[in-house]
Parts: structure tokens; C-alpha cells; sequence
């Protein structure tokens, strides 16, 4: 094989080599984006003030409802998540008609706030799809197009910082002593979000305060509650 026919194929091998390194280099992010996707997860701060009775295991409560939600229809879904959820820690909610040891009371709220993003910046002209770029991993190189050969350092891209839209949305719950009307337990979950509204961001607000309850006095945690699929 004369030496001419030796590079050639010395630089096929390359090629082929080069090319299966960046499909199986290619094939990790592209798999962890997928299983990330699945694993989604919504946000939330939680701060809680609590004296919490040690004997309140089967004790009875009811809302503390003021007349302005009697038809409303949104206040009435949202009391509905409370409800199950206060049932899961031992309470039980006491008939029409019969006292009640514990009140609750909430309230959901959602206003709108700036949020800043960071997204990537590549430049047209030596980005990673550029005429010099090194295809995905912005490798510099020599020879046009993202599939040339060539060696450097590797580009990577600029970050640019911009103002979008976004809603805050919180959820405060109070429990007070239904004898002696004073807080016995109240909790704050806020989620801030580009996208969720609040009847969207509610149930994940309700699940930060309960999964944790009664929790501990002067608490903040930040909680990331599994999406429901």
C-alpha cells in the first residue's frame, strides 16, 4: 500500500472514530435530559410557627370561613385539598353542629413578579454551529462546517440575562385554639414560577405544609414536591 493510500485510510479510521465518540458522547446528555423530564419537580418555600398540643392526635376542627366564601367556588375546591390533607395527619372534622377543639383558616394569593433567565449566548460566526464551530461541543477547528478536524480549546457559550414574566403564589394556613381563639399553628408555602398558576401551584402548596406537619417551630425549608404524571 503506497504511503498516499496509507493517510487515506489513516484518516477514514479517524473519522469513523471521532464520529462514534461524539453519537456515544451524544447519547449520555440526550438520556439524562430524558430521565431529568421524568423526575420533574415543583419548587416551594415553607416557613412555620407552631405550638402544637401534644394530645392533638383525633381531635376535631372545622373551617373558619367568613361569609364572603360561602359561594365562591374556587375557595370551596381549594378547601377540599385542605380537607384531606388535615385528614391524613389525625384530625377529624367535626359535624354541623358540634364544637370543634381546632379552627382553620387559609388563604391562597398569587401576584405577579419579574423573574430573571440565564440562557446560553453562542456566537453565529465562532459558535458550535458557526463556520469554525466544532459542532455540539463547540470545539474550534480547522476546515469549515461542525464535522471538521482540528484541535483547541473548547468554546463555550456566553450567558445573557433577561426579565420574563412570572407569579408568585402562596398559601398560608392558620389553626387556632377554638376555646381560646389563639394560633396554635401557621405555615406559609410560596412557589415562584414562569409559568403555574395558582390552582395549578395550589395542590404542591398544600403538600409542602402537610407532608411535613406539624413541623418545627420557626422552620423554613425549601421542598421540591414530585409532579403528578
Amino acid at each position: 500500500m503506497t504511503g498516499k493510500a496509507l493517510a487515506s485510510t489513516w484518516i477514514q479510521s479517524a473519522a469513523s472514530a471521532s464520529v462514534l465518540r461524539f453519537t456515544r458522547c451524544l447519547a449520555v446528555p440526550l438520556a439524562v435530559a430524558v430521565v431529568a423530564g421524568c423526575a420533574s419537580t415543583v419548587p416551594a418555600q415553607v416557613t412555620t410557627f407552631q405550638q402544637w398540643p401534644a394530645d392533638a392526635v383525633g381531635s376535631s376542627w372545622r373551617f373558619d370561613a367568613s361569609p364572603r366564601h360561602a359561594d365562591n367556588l374556587e375557595y370551596s375546591n381549594y378547601a377540599d385539598q385542605i380537607r384531606a390533607a388535615v385528614g391524613a395527619t389525625g384530625l377529624v372534622e367535626a359535624q354541623q353542629g358540634e364544637p370543634a377543639r381546632f379552627r382553620i383558616a387559609f388563604d391562597a394569593q398569587a401576584e405577579p413578579v419579574h423573574l430573571r433567565s440565564h440562557e446560553p449566548y453562542y456566537d453565529p460566526f465562532y459558535g458550535p454551529w458557526g463556520p469554525w464551530g466544532g459542532g455540539m461541543w463547540g470545539s474550534f477547528g480547522f476546515g469549515r462546517g461542525p464535522w471538521g478536524f482540528g484541535m483547541g480549546m473548547p468554546l463555550y457559550p456566553s450567558y445573557v440575562t433577561t426579565v420574563v414574566p412570572g407569579q408568585r403564589n402562596s398559601l398560608n394556613v392558620v389553626i387556632r385554639d377554638g376555646q381560646s381563639n389563639l394560633k396554635v399553628y401557621e405555615s406559609k408555602a410560596v412557589n415562584t414560577s414562569a409559568s403555574m398558576t395558582l390552582p395549578e401551584a395550589f395542590p404542591y402548596l398544600v403538600r409542602a405544609i402537610f407532608d411535613y406537619f406539624p413541623d418545627t417551630n420557626g422552620q423554613v425549608r425549601d421542598v421540591r414536591i414530585p409532579t403528578e404524571q
